[in-house]
C-alpha cells in the first residue's frame, strides 16, 4: 500500500482521515449498479483491516477520522428505515469498526444532523473538513468557502486539487485548500472524471497556531516525491541529483 509506505517512513504525529473513508455503497439512496459480491459486510472489513494497518504504521499517533456525506449514509438509512434502531449501542460508525479499542477519534456531524452538513475539526489556524460544497473546477469550492466563511480551510469532499488564497484587508492571508483524493477514478456514477491523487502534509506549531500546507500529488503511474525519496508501488528510492 503506497500510502502505508509514506506513514512508516515519515511517521506524523496526527492522521487525519477526511471523510469518505467508507463508502457505505449498499446504504446509499442513489441508483446503484450491483457490486458483483461486495457486499456491505466486505466493504466494512476491508475498512477494519486498513484502519487496523494505520494504527500499526503509526503506534503513537494522534488519527482522526471526519465523518464525511458518505458515511453519513448510515446515519441516513437508519433515520428513513430504522429510527428505532438510531442511536443504540452497535450500529455507528464508530462501534461497528471498532474504534476505540484502535484509539481512534471519530469527529461526527452534530447528533440532531438528519442530512450531511459541513463537518470540520480545528488544527491551530487551519479548519479541516468535509464541507458541503463542490463545484466542476478544481479549487472553486474552496474559494466559496474561503469567502464565506472568512478562516483558512482545508476541504475534502471534491476529489480535486486546488488552492485560493486571499488577503484580508487587515493583512491575514487565508488559504483554501481542495486535498484530492485517495479513491478510484472509476465509478459507475461518472465517466473519465476530472479527479486527482493525492494528500496533504500540514506542519502546525501548537502555540502560535501557524501552519504550513505541502501538497504531494500522485501520479498516474503511482508515484510521488517526497524529501529526496521516490515512493511507488515497487517501494522507496532515493532521488539522485543526477535523476
Amino acid at each position: 500500500m503506497l500510502f502505508k509506505l509514506f506513514l512508516r517512513r515519515e511517521r506524523p504525529d496526527w492522521l487525519i482521515l477526511n471523510g469518505d473513508f467508507q463508502d457505505f455503497w449498499e446504504i446509499s439512496s442513489h441508483d446503484l449498479t450491483p457490486r458483483g459480491g461486495k457486499d456491505f459486510k466486505r466493504e466494512i472489513e476491508t475498512g477494519k483491516k486498513i484502519l487496523r494497518s494505520f494504527r500499526r504504521s503509526l503506534p503513537r499517533a494522534r488519527i482522526t477520522w471526519i465523518e464525511g456525506n458518505h458515511e453519513f449514509r448510515l446515519r441516513k438509512y437508519l433515520i428513513q428505515n430504522a429510527r428505532e434502531l438510531y442511536g443504540l449501542p452497535g450500529v455507528s460508525v464508530p462501534d461497528i469498526f471498532d474504534l476505540k479499542r484502535l484509539e481512534i477519534e471519530y469527529a461526527p456531524c452534530h447528533e440532531m444532523a438528519t442530512k450531511f452538513t459541513n463537518n470540520f475539526i480545528r488544527v491551530g489556524d487551519l479548519y479541516v473538513g468535509h464541507w458541503d460544497k463542490v463545484s466542476k473546477h478544481g479549487a472553486y469550492a474552496a474559494k466559496v468557502l474561503v469567502e464565506e466563511k472568512g478562516v483558512s480551510l482545508l476541504q475534502g469532499h471534491t476529489h480535486r486539487f486546488g488552492a485560493h488564497a486571499r488577503t484580508t484587508v487587515d493583512g491575514r492571508v487565508l488559504l483554501g485548500i481542495e486535498n484530492s483524493s485517495m479513491c478510484a477514478r472509476r465509478q459507475s456514477y461518472v465517466s473519465r472524471p476530472n479527479w486527482q491523487l493525492g494528500f496533504s502534509v500540514i506542519y502546525f506549531q501548537p502555540k502560535s497556531g501557524r501552519f504550513q500546507w505541502f501538497p504531494i500529488l500522485i501520479a498516474r503511474d503511482y508515484r510521488f516525491a517526497w524529501r529526496n525519496r521516490e515512493y511507488g508501488l515497487d517501494g522507496i528510492r532515493r532521488i539522485s541529483r543526477s535523476s
